[in-house]
């Protein structure tokens, strides 16, 4: 048996994907029932998302610059700035001293000039100019410190003395400095 006086219209479901001709409809508090939305009013945005896509642009940015800071130092240590053994070899071919200005005419080397040189030969980069600068560095600073009674203690040291002369003279041209330590 079927309701003569239905009270609520039958609903029929969407067909072929139609949506049914009348506008939704949104309950309105303010007047306990339904009522069409205005034409003026918009739904309620969603809130945006606060995706990661920022971050990583970031970090990433970040990530770019270390590089290209990194690479820079680089090429400025490896190419551009002057290796402190070459420096060193161009001051004992121009007669200069490579440290200390003292004229008291002592030749003894202080500890101070002694680490300052050797620091110079040390820090090259090429490794030929370290191992022979430092050991006639060394063999210096060994002889300075003979006392004064045993002088001829230097003798000894005359052989390693002349190799690392010979070293340090060939490390040099291969850098392109003809450095002659054969002076008087």
């Amino acid at each position: 048996m079927t309701d003569p006086y239905p009270t609520q219209p039958p609903q029929q479901p969407y067909q072929q994907g139609v949506a049914p001709a009348y506008p939704p409809q949104q309950y309105q508090p303010a007047t306990g029932g339904y009522m069409p939305p205005q034409p003026d009013q918009q739904p309620p945005a969603a809130p945006a998302r606060q995706g990661r896509k920022p971050l990583v642009v970031g970090l990433a940015a970040a990530a770019a610059v270390l590089v290209v800071a990194v690479a820079g130092l680089a090429v400025y240590e490896g190419f551009i700035k002057e290796d402190s053994g070459v420096a060193a070899c161009k001051a004992m071919r121009d007669g200069q001293k490579i440290v200390g200005d003292d004229d008291a005419g002592d030749d003894k080397l202080t500890e101070a000039e002694y680490r300052e040189v050797r620091g110079q030969f040390e820090d090259s980069r090429h490794d030929d100019i370290k191992e022979h600068g430092t050991a006639l560095v060394d063999i210096a600073w060994q002889v300075s410190n003979l006392p004064k009674d045993q002088e001829m203690g230097a003798l000894a040291f005359l052989g390693p003395m002349g190799t690392h002369i010979s070293g340090l003279q060939t490390a040099c041209a291969n850098q392109g400095v003809i450095v002659n330590l054969n002076q008087n």
